[in-house]
């Protein structure tokens, strides 16, 4: 597959990660992946991923404010972002939505949403 996408996953939680990671490149994907927000903001600055997967509840820094930092950056603010986290709240979703996430996915979900839901945020459906 030529073009193949990458996705940046940004989790804290290193099973998790692993588990995304598997589930992602398994289907086909190429992947990224960071243990926080820092590290995140980094690699999307550095690689300019195709589509990025952010826990929301971080150290150091928080979901959030990496996506309100590649929003505010003309080389990464075009990049689609996705919400992993388990704060269900319809007032934590508004948020996150609208901060810019096209999509906000609560933990814990199964494998199939998770690729259904990137596979539809990067238009492959």
């Amino acid at each position: 597959m030529n073009d193949t996408k990458t996705i940046l996953v940004v989790e804290d939680q290193f099973l998790l990660l692993q588990n995304i990671i598997f589930i992602l490149e398994l289907n086909g994907f190429k992947t990224l992946k960071a243990s926080d927000g820092m590290e995140g903001l980094h690699i999307a600055t550095t690689y300019k991923p195709d589509l990025i997967l952010s826990d929301l509840m971080m150290e150091n820094m928080s979901g959030y404010e990496l996506l309100e930092k590649l929003k505010e950056d003309p080389s990464t603010q075009n990049i689609p972002f996705i919400f992993l986290t388990a704060r269900a709240d319809v007032i934590d979703k508004d948020k996150g939505l609208g901060a810019g996430a096209r999509a906000y996915l609560t933990k814990p979900f199964g494998a199939k949403e998770l690729v259904a839901m990137v596979r539809t945020t990067l238009g492959l459906i």
